[in-house]
């Protein structure tokens, strides 16, 4: 069983591998590089306010990735991809949120300001498929 500081370590984590891949979806997809470095932004200042540790290796990681979803498609494909690491994202925040070790305030934190921001990040990577969807950027 994971203790109430892995268990936020753990979603800290996960914040800073979004935020790299944010980074390295950013090469992929022009005219959205300064949003989703502000996005990367985001998640790495969530990630440090958690306390997570650096992990470079999370950061090659989500970068080859990224090439590799890049490289498999499209402008759309690594949008996907970094949509995916979104949701990741969320579970994780959800998988967090139902744990019987979070004290009455970390619930709350998390139930007000942390699943909220992550819903909203993942809610800006799903527009940007849909307004490029609609301009016929993927046809």
């Amino acid at each position: 069983m994971m203790t109430r500081d892995e268990r936020f370590q753990a979603v800290a984590a996960l914040e800073e591998l979004v935020a790299a891949a944010c980074t390295a979806t950013a090469q992929w997809v022009p005219g959205a590089e300064a949003d989703l470095h502000t996005l990367a932004a985001a998640h790495l200042q969530t990630a440090t306010a958690l306390g997570v540790r650096p992990r470079r290796w999370l950061k090659l990681h989500a970068s080859l990735r990224a090439t590799l979803a890049a490289a498999m498609g499209t402008e759309l494909g690594a949008l996907v991809w970094l949509r995916r690491q979104e949701q990741r994202l969320i579970d994780g925040y959800m998988a967090l949120e139902g744990s019987t070790a979070l004290t009455a305030a970390e619930r709350e934190r998390l139930r007000r300001e942390l699943v909220p921001a992550a819903f909203a990040r993942f809610g800006r990577v799903d527009q940007w498929i849909m307004l490029r969807e609609e301009q016929g950027v993927f046809a």
